[in-house]
């Protein structure tokens, strides 16, 4: 039996999100109390780009299709974890993406950190324009990372568009921590909100036997 680990993150009040921004923050509510009421009961108000999610094609292309259009989950796949850690880029470009065996992958996953992220870093790694040109070349489902956002400050949203043109659905807020790089077996759930741009995920990661060899990028 394969032990399945999550890769998700949790959500909480106190959670990193993008930019600090407050509309990002996921709030809480206590709905019904027992002094009041008998019962306890919340109310979660969730951005949906917040924590692990993916995002959809309307997300960046106007017109471009929402949840209510793919039949997806729950899914399982093969996808690579790949582990830059070691090199801290400032963005993953095509030096560190050309190279990846990505024969039989449905998915690459970009490990960029160690530690789980508690707080939003403005200097976060990026995919850049040309890495994601050459993962679209593709037949990839999936492109993911263990940060916030899969692109920092390009206006044309390149990074989104090009990957989300080409039907790779992107995921965000990944956490990584528990797995090392390599090719891993991948099952993802979703809320099955209906007619949306992004919406949150629950991911889980279990080692594909005979495949445990680190995939490291390389400059």
């Amino acid at each position: 039996m394969l032990n399945w680990i999550p890769v998700s993150q949790a959500i909480h009040e106190d959670m990193a999100v993008y930019r600090d921004n407050p509309e990002k923050r996921p709030v809480i509510e206590i709905s019904r109390e027992f002094a009041v009421h008998g019962m306890h009961e919340s109310t979660l108000h969730l951005p949906l780009h917040t924590g692990t999610h993916i995002d959809y094609p309307l997300h960046a292309l106007p017109g471009g299709k929402c949840s209510s259009d793919y039949q997806l989950f729950p899914a399982e796949f093969e996808a690579l974890v790949v582990d830059v850690t070691a090199l801290a880029p400032v963005s993953i470009g095509l030096d560190e993406v050309r190279d990846l065996p990505l024969t039989g992958v449905e998915a690459v996953f970009i490990k960029t950190r160690r530690t789980l992220l508690r707080r939003f870093d403005p200097d976060f790694p990026w995919l850049s324009g040309a890495g994601a040109d050459w993962l679209a070349q593709f037949p990839l489902r999936f492109v993911g990372i263990d940060q916030l956002g899969i692109e920092r400050n390009q206006p044309d949203h390149h990074t989104h568009c090009r990957l989300l043109g080409r039907d790779i659905l992107i995921i965000e807020g990944l956490d990584l921590t528990p797995i090392a790089g390599g090719r891993r077996r991948f099952r993802a759930f979703s809320l099955g909100i209906r007619g949306v741009e992004a919406e949150p995920l629950l991911v889980f990661a279990a080692p594909v036997q005979g495949s445990e060899q680190a995939v490291l990028a390389s400059r």
